[in-house]
């Protein structure tokens, strides 16, 4: 008995506390922090009222089923519903007071979940009573409450997600209109709506207005949000949404949040393009031809018309490759075929059976196969057609003329044909594929030139990026993926393809066809640079792969920082741990500084002869990350009297693209010292062709060293 009371004990005084939290937020003219920060555990909370009730109902029902009711089950399932919900209620109740939420759904969820909190308590009031369960209306008490609930949830579902979220996939997909030149995409309409759907609309809609924004229409968008005008027509620069992209992403004023899908860097510079061009919500777009770059980013927008093509039956694919035809889907279970002759001399009734394919052949390949003008009329009739190769020194331009119709036509390889100037001109008015290979024909180089020009064609009239480029191997893998160590380490280098030789060089050198295997792990015991890359007769080598192995004798522990580090990503400590860190900033291995120089003292313990000072180094430009510009490094055998003992200038090229990692080594000749001052200098500011340009940027650290 003491045990129920203070059971209710508790439930009612914690409904007490958070009910005299809700009166303070009422009569309070700014809503507390403490009062936001309960409303952000709504929706942690709200799934288990949800998931208890269901349970619940599910277990009366079987033991109404079953002759077997399992009384105490129930009462204790629904006493933990009722205190939930009621608990749920008020923390929606504090989550609404940070706005952005249109008021009417907001009203609906809010209501029918106190509705649900009332009736699961009145189901829970009901069970105390004896012989609850034989009762009709508890009964209908029970189905009654869980209609509440899902109708609360939709309405949650709707602020969280917008209108139709429940209904969107039962509608078919609206059909887009087909645009296939860059002209006619509407800028606003095609492209501007587009990124804002997929990465703004959903805080930003007609039911959650996150700043009182809404992005959904012209008139939303020129309406503002709280903070007035989200864009000032002719200014990007100016316009508040566009600067708050270029914040930091760990900025809290940076849209999207961290842990949304962030524009990229070709959707902000279309966004800024749409602001500077006058927030132009009608037309369609203007001088894509004058610039280079709208042109090439406006592509990937453009809407062709899809042809569905039905799949072809098994025996009909059975019977052409019966004609020693290989026939393989393109995409597994899709109706697309590829198809190759296999043999040398092919006859023209074993040709004539690809008609029987002619809507689902996308590739046909007759490499090195004796075939003749009089073989190519059945593939013309090859509708969707997009890459043919027929290598034959018989093929002449009166082959061409079956290939007229082909409209899908991408990719032509004529190698090795008789085909002559005036053919492939006569092909190209009618048709222009993508790409042509044409060496080893009497299409002379200039004519080429002139056609690539005139129909703005590929035409390859040398030997290179051709189908008989031989394939490059891939590049072998390492492991372990770092590269320090303090007393040995073993690598073990393998390839995951077959009858390969993996060759190495420790001494700089660049590994060839002559240089030592691997045929057992590499054990290193002192600082080495190693080369390796992958060899196969018939095959191009792999990409050398370079890796900087550095023995470490000195495990620094003892340091100093001049300015500590962003508290939002590793610890100083991280600095010095020789744990390397990968690819992402975010790995916990990273040591960050927005906006300043990282500068250290360490300690190495004793005076001692160190010949290189290492660190590595992070660039993500995309995350406003930037090789550092400077590495200096001063030494001292006491703890003053510094002395510079070298410098070197941090290189880097172009404006970035995927993240990178380097090691920067200073070697200071054999410098005699105990204490180190090692400063990594940050860039000024953002450079020119930042999209960012003007903002401080990062530099990320990992790993200072001596060796």
């Amino acid at each position: 008995m003491k045990q129920h009371n203070y059971i209710q004990y508790l439930f009612f005084g914690v409904i007490a506390i958070f009910g005299l939290l809700t009166l303070y937020a009422i009569n309070t003219a700014e809503t507390p922090r403490i009062i936001l920060f309960f409303g952000r555990f709504h929706p942690l909370l709200l799934h288990l009222p949800i998931g208890a009730l269901i349970v619940a109902f599910f277990i009366d029902i079987l033991g109404r089923i079953q002759k077997n009711y399992p009384v105490a089950t129930v009462r204790n399932i629904l006493g933990f519903t009722a205190f939930f919900a009621i608990l749920t209620c008020f923390l929606g109740y504090f989550l609404s007071l940070e706005g952005g939420y249109e008021s009417a759904t907001l009203n609906l969820h809010l209501y029918t979940g106190i509705l649900t909190a009332v009736l699961t308590s009145v189901l829970f009031w009901y069970s105390l009573k004896p012989t609850f369960n034989t009762k009709t209306s508890f009964l209908i008490l029970f189905v009654v409450s869980l209609v509440s609930i899902s109708v609360a949830g939709h309405y949650g579902s709707v602020l969280t997600h917008g209108d139709n979220f429940l209904t969107e996939y039962i509608k078919p997909l609206p059909e887009e209109r087909t645009i296939e030149v860059v002209d006619s995409l509407r800028i606003y309409d095609d492209v501007v709506t587009k990124i804002f759907d997929q990465k703004c609309v959903q805080c930003h809609n007609t039911n959650k207005q996150k700043g009182a924004l809404s992005l959904t229409s012209p008139e939303a968008i020129l309406k503002g949000g709280e903070s007035g005008n989200v864009f000032l027509a002719g200014n990007a620069e100016a316009s508040l949404l566009y600067k708050q992209l270029l914040l930091p992403i760990s900025h809290e004023d940076h849209m999207p949040p961290e842990g949304k899908a962030q524009l990229t860097k070709d959707e902000i510079w279309l966004l800024k393009h749409w602001i500077d061009e006058g927030l132009d919500f009608e037309n369609y777009v203007t001088n894509s031809k004058e610039n280079d770059t709208l042109s090439t980013l406006l592509e990937k927008y453009l809407v062709f018309n899809k042809i569905e093509i039905p799949k072809a039956s098994r025996n009909v694919i059975e019977t052409v490759k019966s004609s020693h035809f290989r026939i393989l889907e393109m995409v597994p279970g899709e109706s697309e075929l590829t198809a190759k002759y296999l043999n040398k001399t092919p006859s023209k009734e074993e040709i004539e059976q690809l008609s029987l394919l002619s809507e689902q052949i996308i590739e046909l390949d007759f490499h090195s196969s004796h075939i003749t003008d009089e073989m190519i009329t059945v593939i013309g009739e090859l509708e969707n057609l997009k890459m043919l190769r027929i290598n034959s020194p018989e093929i002449t331009d009166k082959a061409l003329q079956n290939l007229q119709n082909l409209e899908n036509l991408e990719v032509l390889n004529l190698y090795n044909t008789q085909i002559s100037n005036d053919g492939l001109a006569k092909l190209l008015k009618s048709i222009q594929p993508k790409k042509i290979y044409a060496w080893q024909t009497n299409i002379d180089a200039q004519t080429a030139a002139n056609l690539e020009a005139e129909f703005n064609v590929n035409i390859q009239h040398s030997i290179v990026d051709g189908f008989i480029k031989k394939s490059q191997l891939e590049a072998p893998v390492i492991t372990p993926a770092g590269t320090l160590f303090t007393d040995t380490i073993h690598l073990n280098i393998k390839s995951r393809l077959k009858d390969v030789d993996i060759r190495y060089t420790l001494n700089g050198e660049t590994p060839d066809s002559t240089s030592k295997v691997i045929s057992n792990p590499i054990i290193l015991e002192n600082s080495k640079t190693l080369k390796i890359a992958t060899f196969k007769k018939g095959w191009l080598p792999s990409e050398i792969l370079t890796r900087e192995y550095s023995k470490v004798a000195n495990k620094i522990t003892n340091f100093t920082v001049q300015q500590k580090p962003s508290p939002d990503y590793a610890s100083a400590k991280k600095l010095f741990d020789l744990k390397e860190g990968t690819l992402s900033f975010k790995d916990g291995e990273w040591t960050g500084c927005f906006g300043y120089d990282l500068n250290t003292t360490i300690d190495i313990g004793s005076v001692k002869t160190i010949h290189n000072i290492s660190f590595n180094a992070l660039e993500d430009v995309g995350s406003w990350i930037l090789y550092p510009t400077k590495f200096t490094v001063y030494a001292s055998k006491t703890k003053g009297n510094f002395k510079k003992i070298g410098e070197i200038n941090v290189s880097r090229t172009g404006e970035g693209g995927e993240p990178e990692m380097k090691k920067i080594t200073l070697n200071i000749s054999e410098a005699e010292a105990r204490y180190f001052k090692i400063a990594i200098k940050n860039h000024d500011k953002l450079p020119k062709w930042h999209p960012a340009a003007g903002n401080p940027a990062w530099i990320f650290v990992d790993e200072i060293y001596v060796w």
